[in-house]
């Protein structure tokens, strides 16, 4: 078996994070901004109760104006995985599904989050020549093949057309939202 056979056949419970933030529906967009920028993270669950009913990404904020709820900007139903999901399995949902991360669930357990950028930094998920077949840039939304957009490891799977892979880089940080 090959390194990279070896470490696709992997669980998510080695490689997912752990450090879990959490928001409630009621919380204020300009907060979970906030929390998502002084923390570097793309990705805050959504609890009520201490149930999972919802996740919001960083786009998800950006898009929202800045005193709306979270629960009117955040995605519902979650789509969850096991730990005992293989890193090639998450992927391929991922990939499937046009997520960019999944919350890990042990029965009704919140106990981490597997994202494209963790899958990235051990070589799962698409090439740099990966095509983004249909898929838009996500960043300018360009479209076609004379834009060559693609799903780049370095962007962490995102669909970017070349001029924006470019001026783009996942250790960047934008002004804050």
């Amino acid at each position: 078996m090959n390194v990279m056979a070896e470490v696709a056949a992997c669980s998510v419970a080695e490689v997912m994070g752990t450090e879990l933030y959490t928001l409630t529906p009621d919380t204020v967009v300009a907060s979970a901004k906030r929390l998502a920028f002084d923390n570097g993270i793309d990705h805050l669950l959504v609890l009520d109760n201490g149930t999972l009913t919802g996740i919001v990404c960083k786009g998800d904020l950006r898009a929202a104006a800045r005193n709306a709820l979270v629960a009117d900007c955040m995605s519902s139903p979650v789509l969850c995985i096991g730990p005992d999901t293989t890193l090639e399995e998450a992927a391929q949902i991922m990939f499937d599904q046009h997520v960019s991360c999944l919350p890990v669930v042990t029965g009704a357990f919140l106990v981490g989050i597997i994202t494209r950028a963790a899958l990235a930094t051990v070589g799962i998920g698409p090439t740099a020549e990966t095509e983004a077949e249909g898929a838009a840039c996500s960043a300018c939304g360009a479209e076609g093949p004379e834009h060559k957009v693609r799903r780049d490891p370095r962007a962490a799977g995102i669909p970017l057309c070349t001029s924006c892979l470019g001026r783009t880089s996942p250790t960047q940080r934008g002004p804050a939202d």
